[in-house]
């Protein structure tokens, strides 16, 4: 079976949510025989033709030259590619670009399956034309598509209640983390326990701006280190407005071990995705062993369910900052219990599993 994966930044990640799972579907499947291939955009900075048995291909963007455009016609082109290489099938990862494909390319011989993500039009940082053009992919991708994934049963829902139809339900996964060395601190001028943590995308459904002020507000003499790439007008404000010896910007990290100390050894990890859908890095936070204070909404509260602390505010966030006694008992137990929740639903093999059995 040839499975082609699109709509990604490529792999190795050096992006996001999308770029890991991408990552360890298209490794677990290659493990298991299948001739898998990765999109990935011209400037990604891994030159090799495959990685670990995944088949590699580079397509042009001109997502320097005319922005998230360029999205649009990048998603046609791996697309197409993806026909023309007779592949069996081709996972779609997200659509809010690619479906517009959908209504001009010929599927007869290859099955389009597409992974919704979230609720794309309700992105804060798009515009009311914008998110109606989404809105309107939305609707393509579930007309076109041969089937859909979601990764939350709360975007399941969604689906089933707009469009009578019900998308197949896969989670992400995450592995389980032991054995972490605090060395990795030092490179951070971080220590144990005297730092919270931001891991995310620096984008404004992402309510950095809104875990920053509450932060500031809160008078904490602990730190917090920001770790996200720096690459859009929002975030360039946020540090330029922010940046201090105790509000540390730092860019994109993606060594595993080096995350996995950074977020088992903080006070407290901050996940603030408040579009939908189940975040690889909410998941990683609670594998960590890190403490969670995570945005408010049904999609983490599914997630995490008690076993962290809430915000909807920046006052919320100064105010658990504030009163850290009503919180810091109930670290151990909340984070035993997150662990224990990723061991019995959140595994990459399952995942892996449960793919290849829909494929097939």
């Amino acid at each position: 079976m040839k499975i082609y994966i699109t709509g990604t930044r490529g792999i190795p990640n050096q992006y996001g949510g999308f770029e890991q799972f991408a990552e360890k579907l298209g490794v677990g499947l290659a493990d298991r025989g299948y001739e898998v291939s990765v999109y990935n955009p011209s400037f990604h900075p891994f030159r090799d033709d495959t990685f670990n048995k995944v088949n590699l291909i580079r397509k042009f963007t001109p997502e320097n030259m005319i922005g998230g455009a360029a999205n649009y016609i990048y998603d046609y082109a791996c697309i197409k590619d993806a026909i023309k290489n007779k592949a069996d099938i081709i996972l779609e990862c997200g659509y809010a670009s690619a479906a517009p494909a959908y209504r001009l390319l010929n599927f007869r011989n290859s099955r389009i399956i597409t992974h919704l993500d979230g609720l794309e039009w309700q992105r804060t940082k798009w515009s009311g034309r914008i998110q109606r053009l989404i809105k309107k992919s939305e609707r393509t991708a579930v007309k076109f598509s041969h089937g859909l994934i979601c990764d939350h049963p709360l975007i399941q829902q969604y689906f089933i209640k707009e469009y009578s139809i019900e998308p197949v339900y896969i989670p992400y996964g995450a592995d389980t983390v032991a054995g972490v060395e605090s060395d990795v601190l030092d490179s951070f001028d971080a220590e144990m326990e005297d730092y919270f943590l931001v891991i995310a995308r620096l984008e404004p459904e992402n309510n950095i701006h809104t875990v920053i002020e509450g932060f500031h507000n809160s008078g904490t003499t602990h730190k917090l280190l920001i770790i996200g790439n720096i690459i859009n007008v929002y975030s360039h404000r946020l540090k330029k407005q922010y940046s201090s010896d105790k509000i540390v910007f730092l860019e994109g990290i993606y060594d595993q071990p080096a995350l996995n100390a950074l977020r088992h050894f903080c006070k407290a990890c901050f996940h603030g995705h408040s579009v939908g859908g189940t975040n690889p890095s909410l998941l990683e936070a609670m594998a960590a062993g890190a403490m969670i204070i995570a945005h408010d909404n049904p999609f983490n509260r599914y997630v995490l369910n008690n076993n962290g602390m809430y915000f909807s505010s920046a006052d919320d966030i100064a105010r658990i900052l504030t009163n850290e006694n009503e919180w810091i008992s109930k670290k151990e137990q909340w984070t035993r219990n997150n662990k224990k929740e990723i061991q019995e639903n959140y595994q990459w093999e399952r995942m892996v599993d449960q793919y290849e059995e829909l494929f097939r």
